[in-house]
């Protein structure tokens, strides 16, 4: 009995690693290619020329949003960003938004 609460505790413990980790490939694999490889990097100068927009716009960094304002533009969408919802289920929209917010505190 002791070696399942033992058991119980790590998994319990490791669950927000493992929910970074899929927050870190469902934004490899849905944003980087926008806003950089890493949330905490710049993101390409000449395709935010190409999509007429900012560099501040695509720089994760330099965003002043809530979570709850990230989470909602990635379901709807902003300016020649598509919306997710429909496409990614809300817990994988909330899973790149925390990697962000992680990443971004980590600078």
């Amino acid at each position: 009995m002791r070696k399942f609460w033992i058991s119980l505790i790590l998994v319990t413990l490791s669950m927000p690693a493992i929910a970074l980790a899929d927050g870190r490939s469902d934004y490899r694999a849905n944003c980087a290619s926008c806003h950089s490889a890493y949330p905490n990097g710049y993101p390409d100068f000449e395709k935010a020329k190409a999509m007429k927009v900012s560099l501040k716009q695509l720089s994760l960094s330099a965003s002043e949003m809530s979570r709850d304002e990230m989470i909602m533009i990635t379901e709807k969408g902003k300016g020649v960003m598509p919306g997710f919802k429909g496409k990614l289920a809300k817990e994988q929209i909330t899973g790149i938004v925390d990697y962000i917010i992680s990443a971004v505190k980590k600078k």
